[in-house]
């Protein structure tokens, strides 16, 4: 987002297309505080698409109830990412799930949950048996409460996933609230650090799992995978019950 602190006056916001020499303005609004903080930011859409196979793909493997979270009753803007995920939803997923009887809950139907609701269904749905696709600071905020809720916050990590143009799955695997790199260049330089080592080990074990995967499917073999997974899941195991 871009940012300014500003005081009385008139504050546009104007749009020009990349492909017309016609701006237009996108909001307009006059500021009668002396003290305000004006924030310009947007909501690209254009991989949300993406997202909505991969959440529902995740969700149908795991077998769990997917759920929607936004905020669109006050950002009308994020209405979007409702709507593209419901399309997606009814016409490449919605029989497959219901099939699974993983809809019996939701009246056969895609949920969609204010963040508000999901805050508190949360504490209640300690069963688990759920998966939620968010926006960027509701997922920041529910995650955080799961791990606390379960007393396992050590144990959240940060994965990051994208795809290259040929459609290969690009995973980023890190220890969450806190860069690892960036720790370590600042113990180098003799400052204090406080890495969360639980979380790094579930990124490396992560990390492992996918470069697993996409060995075998380069054509790898499957004795090498499940070598793979046997270890870090055992590892993973060990690492809960001990904790």
């Amino acid at each position: 987002a871009g940012w300014k602190p500003v005081g009385k006056g008139k504050l546009l916001t104007t749009f020009h297309p990349e492909d017309s020499d016609e701006p237009f303005l996108v909001d307009s609004r006059d500021l009668d505080n002396a003290d305000n903080v004006a924030v310009v930011y947007h909501n690209p859409l254009d991989n949300v698409e993406d997202l909505a196979h991969h959440f529902f793909a995740r969700c149908l493997e795991a077998k769990v109830v997917p759920y929607v979270v936004t905020k669109k009753t006050v950002f009308k803007w994020q209405e979007g990412f409702w709507a593209i995920h419901l399309k997606v939803f009814n016409e490449h997923y919605k029989e497959k799930y219901l099939a699974a009887g993983l809809l019996e809950t939701t009246g056969g139907e895609l949920t969609h949950l204010i963040s508000d609701a999901a805050t508190m269904q949360i504490i209640r749905w300690t069963g688990g048996g759920f998966g939620m696709s968010a926006h960027n600071y509701d997922g920041d905020m529910l995650t955080d409460e799961v791990a606390q809720v379960h007393r396992s916050p050590g144990f959240i990590t940060s994965n990051l996933i994208g795809k290259k143009a040929d459609g290969t799955m690009i995973k980023e695997f890190e220890a969450s609230h806190g860069t690892v790199s960036d720790l370590y260049h600042m113990h180098l330089r003799g400052e204090e650090t406080s890495m969360n080592p639980l979380g790094m080990v579930e990124a490396i074990i992560g990390a492992m799992q996918h470069a697993a995967t996409l060995e075998k499917e380069k054509g790898g073999s499957d004795d090498d995978l499940e070598k793979v997974m046997v270890w870090t899941t055992t590892l993973r195991r060990a690492m809960h019950n001990t904790f």
